[in-house]
């Protein structure tokens, strides 16, 4: 494994030609819903793009980012997707062709029921990675919830994809202190589980911006290390990681977009990390999983829960956190 990062803030990477990239590819994009094969309409309407991730985020880390983006439309139907055996790949199979023939620098990479995944050729010393997702519109988070209790408990997790602009804005509220500590937690599992390697249980980069964000408030309130909070609440037999508990405050309230109470059906049971943005999504099972060697780790295929890895490594954390402080 290799060595923590000098005592300090992490380095906040320089995203200038990342994001420039993001900036072609979606312009390229936007002319995608007049496009035609022939006399046949394959493309469909974009509503909105965005970008997601740790890029949208603000947790982007040194030497190890993606581009994660997400196409928004009107014209895809949830229950379409629902009843696909391959959910996404339909609409991302569109947009396939239309990249290849279209987006100068495209390199195909895997066509995945959930993302398609591919290489920019931006410039010749930028060549970035990117998931490009689809997921239909809907008007707000409460109309998204509704569509979630009306159908089964097992076909909730191909919806985690639809929350991602809720997450972004959930995570824009996160303080600059607390961003520093996600860097820092991210470099700790980028060291711990290297891209490309292959391994098992690899914490997302979303599971473990939940984790720190909660252990930060957690090492605050009861005026311990960040590491020991960290490590005390990932060993929490029956994990219970919620937003909202303390309703009545101000900030709290900043900080969710609905109260475990109004959303109890959605629910999952315990042990559960729920996202923020989703509360049908235990990020504690939908963002850990193992890949092979040469894989992408995929931040949207659904996890396998194997917590184990995570368990057993997680106290090597502490010595990534020795110098930073929690103010």
């Amino acid at each position: 494994m290799a060595s923590p990062v000098s005592p300090g803030d992490v380095p906040i990477p320089n995203l200038t030609d990342a994001n420039c990239a993001v900036k072609e590819i979606v312009e390229c994009i936007q002319s995608f819903q007049s496009y035609s094969v022939g006399e046949e309409q394959v493309g469909f309407s974009v509503r909105d793009i965005i970008k997601a991730g740790s890029l949208g985020h603000g947790t982007s880390v040194e030497g190890n980012y993606d581009i994660d983006l997400v196409i928004y439309s009107t014209e895809i139907s949830a229950y379409d997707v629902l009843r696909a055996e391959s959910h996404f790949q339909p609409w991302l199979r569109r947009i396939y062709h239309f990249l290849a023939n279209n987006l100068k620098g495209f390199k195909f990479e895997a066509l995945k029921n959930r993302s398609l995944q591919f290489i920019y050729h931006h410039t010749s010393s930028c060549v970035i990675k990117v998931d490009l997702l689809v997921s239909p519109y809907w008007e707000s988070c409460e109309d998204f919830y509704n569509f979630l209790k009306k159908i089964p408990e097992d076909k909730r997790t191909i919806f985690t994809v639809c929350a991602s602009r809720w997450q972004r804005e959930f995570m824009s509220r996160q303080p600059p202190i607390v961003k520093n500590f996600i860097r820092q937690a991210k470099k700790w599992r980028d060291d711990t589980w290297p891209e490309g390697k292959g391994c098992e249980g690899r914490p997302s980069s979303y599971l473990i911006s939940l984790l720190v964000i909660k252990a930060y408030n957690i090492a605050r309130s009861q005026r311990i290390s960040f590491a020991e909070g960290i490590i005390r609440l990932v060993h929490r037999k029956m994990l219970n990681v919620h937003w909202g508990r303390r309703g009545k405050k101000k900030q709290d309230m900043k900080n969710r977009f609905y109260t475990p109470k109004q959303q109890i059906k959605l629910l999952p049971s315990r042990p559960r990390v729920i996202d923020p943005a989703n509360p049908a999504n235990n990020v504690w099972v939908s963002g850990i999983a193992g890949y092979k060697p040469g894989e992408r780790a995929g931040n949207y295929d659904g996890g396998d829960g194997n917590h184990k890895p995570l368990l057993d490594k997680i106290h090597t954390i502490t010595e990534y956190f020795t110098f930073l402080s929690l103010k």
